[in-house]
């Protein structure tokens, strides 16, 4: 399990702490846990080797007791091997040849001669705007790993090939055997733990008992306390790029992968996406058309404000990637966007074989969104349609405040625009003041713009209403994040997060039927009841009925209801087929007052039916003649 983002955050700020004061006794410190996590899978290990010899050395004087002792011990320490092997997928994406490549596998070998690091057995390119090594161990966490290059078309069509060394340079400084060895080891470490972490996360085997309280506890420990080492780790890998590269291309690189890719995220591809309001079918060709060298002639103002966030942005515990401004300072330069000129496209480097990469994503992508693209369009057609009724009635008559609301959201996505949209939510705040959808609508609105003013409308909203609270933390965490203010954006974080967990608790609670449940009254009045029942009476092979509220205690307000339904007589065990018919329409032909959770009590069900019978005014239908 991992530490809470607050608790994580202050062993951090502890480790840094002493990691200034005492360089030399922190790096022991972090050393000496890595050790230990190894001495603990060893000693564990050697004592169930140690067992499983004397279990056989046993056999001699036990016989078939031995035997079976041997069994029991030899099964445990499988067990406990076979919980702690970390299998990691290997990378699957369109490779590229050294016969396909030339050149980048030229730059490869000079980098990797300059910076000592081991040999790379496949380069593969993805649809991602990013670029970095990957470790695939083939003796989990012992090791023997296989590396592979995963560089992202997005972003060598954004960068000059210049620029792209220097990103090569910095990810192939983490796989150094330089004098940065010692602190490249530990930041692999950190990765391989986390898999482990993750994996005993996702699976519960037999024996793990042994291995997993331990690295429970271990593992975000270990994490926390290496935090700064690791952060200090990709400081040397860009000290490490500026030195077989130059300072103004890693500064350029810097700067052009924050903003850049900040902007693909918030405008290219939602942009893309958007087109789907006027085109039917997704014709478009995102991957190969994309092209980085354009986008200070396209979007000026979009990367500017891009450019001011990423250096407003501090250095937080979230990621061991450092702010960009604290990345420039470390490596003396200023912030440079410089997107490259005609032919200076690092894709280049990748000759005939990028082409063929870019439509094979482009033909990829077209085919990934090609329902949701048609659901889309088809949906904005109806909107639209909407729109046109709505403004038609706003001429006529004023709106109430749900149409208004309703109006705005409808001129933002398929009308005239956000500017119109934030007049409209104006205009609604205005005249109901005191509504949190009023405050939350405008809020988040002006939230989106980057505009303070919004933060006191969604707190406002957070505070009476609390289907507010998820949604806006959400949006105060983000804006927080943007304007570089990392500390009321962790606040914000935790306040997401204790919801979060509140729900989903809430939510297994009420997903969960068990004979221990406590049973309240339905509490229908007798029309909602009424009308419940004529719609019994239209489900062929319904007999019988059961309506309970379950007694919760996460939002006991809202009321869970429980069904139990029969199709048989008392005296049949259960007739499946007529069931599942019967169930399927008391699921989708019904109409409930509230959240029902539906249950067949006949079979092995038998013991509801029991308990159904025996609370109050529970039977709420009884098909005739039976």
């Amino acid at each position: 399990m991992s530490r809470a983002p607050a608790e994580f955050s202050a062993l951090v700020a502890r480790m840094e702490q002493a990691a200034r004061a005492r360089p030399a006794a922190y790096r022991r410190r972090v050393f000496a846990l890595a050790a230990l996590g190894y001495g603990y899978l060893l000693a564990v290990v050697m004592v169930l080797v140690a067992l499983t010899a004397l279990a056989g050395i046993s056999v001699i004087y036990l016989k078939a007791a031995g035997v079976k002792l041997l069994v029991v011990v030899g099964a445990v320490l499988w067990a406990v091997l076979r919980s702690l092997w970390v299998k990691q997928e290997v990378p699957k994406a369109p490779v590229v040849t050294r016969a396909q490549a030339p050149a980048l596998f030229a730059m490869l070998d000079r980098l990797r001669e300059k910076l000592q690091t081991p040999s790379l057995h496949e380069v593969q390119v993805t649809k991602e705007f990013n670029a970095g090594v990957t470790q695939v161990p083939r003796l989990g966490l012992f090791g023997w790993h296989r590396n592979y290059l995963i560089v992202g078309l997005p972003l060598m069509k954004a960068l000059s090939v210049s620029q792209f060394e220097s990103v090569l340079a910095h990810e192939l400084g983490h796989l150094s055997h330089g004098h940065a060895r010692a602190a490249n080891w530990i930041y692999r470490l950190r990765l391989i733990w986390t898999r482990l972490e993750q994996a005993l996360a996702g699976r519960s085997q037999w024996g793990s008992w042994l291995t997993r309280p331990f690295y429970r506890w271990y593992i975000p420990y270990f994490a926390a306390c290496s935090f700064p080492l690791a952060r200090s780790n990709e400081f040397e890998a860009d000290a490490a790029a500026v030195r077989v590269t130059s300072r103004a291309s890693v500064a350029q690189a810097l700067t052009s992968v924050s903003v850049i890719g900040s902007w693909t995220q918030e405008h290219y591809w939602p942009g893309i996406h958007a087109a789907a309001k006027d085109a039917p079918q997704p014709l478009f060709s995102p991957f190969s058309n994309f092209d980085g060298g354009k986008l200070q002639a396209i979007a000026a103002g979009d990367v500017q404000r891009s450019l001011n966030i990423a250096m407003a942005r501090k250095t937080s515990t979230d990621d061991t990637h450092p702010a960009l401004c604290d990345r420039l300072a470390a490596v003396g330069a200023e912030a440079a966007l410089v997107t490259p000129r005609q032919g200076e496209r690092a894709d280049q480097l990748l000759g005939a074989r990028g082409d063929k990469v870019a439509a094979q994503f482009d033909e990829e992508w077209r085919a990934g969104v090609a329902e949701a693209w048609r659901l889309f369009h088809e949906r904005t057609q109806k909107e639209r349609e909407a729109l046109v009724g709505l403004r038609a009635k706003s001429e006529a008559a004023q709106l109430n405040e749900a149409e208004s609301l309703q109006l705005a959201h409808l001129e933002q996505s398929v009308g005239a625009g956000e500017e119109t949209a934030l007049r409209i939510y104006r205009e609604v705040h205005a005249r109901f003041p005191g509504s949190a959808p009023a405050c939350f609508a405008l809020g988040r609105q002006l939230l989106g713009r980057s505009e303070a003013e919004g933060v006191k409308l969604v707190e406002s909203a957070v505070a009476s209403d609390a289907e507010a609270i998820l949604p806006g933390s959400e949006l105060l965490r983000d804006y927080y994040w943007r304007q570089g203010d990392p500390s009321r954006a962790s606040f914000w974080q935790e306040k997401y997060l204790e919801r979060a967990a509140l729900l989903r608790a809430a939510a297994a609670e009420r997903q969960r039927l068990t004979l221990k449940d406590r049973y309240l009254p339905h509490g229908l009045d007798e029309a909602q009841l009424s009308a419940l029942v004529a719609q019994f009476k239209g489900v062929p092979g319904l007999r019988r009925v059961y309506l309970v509220r379950k007694a919760v205690e996460f939002f006991p307000e809202q009321p869970q209801y429980l069904v139990g339904f029969r199709v048989t007589p008392w005296y049949r065990w259960t007739d499946r087929a007529t069931g599942a018919v019967v169930m399927q329409a008391l699921r989708a032909e019904l109409s409930w007052p509230g959240p029902a959770l539906i249950v067949n009590v006949e079979g092995k069900n038998y013991k509801f039916d029991r308990k159904f019978r025996r609370a109050a005014g529970a039977r709420v239908y009884q098909a005739a003649n039976t």
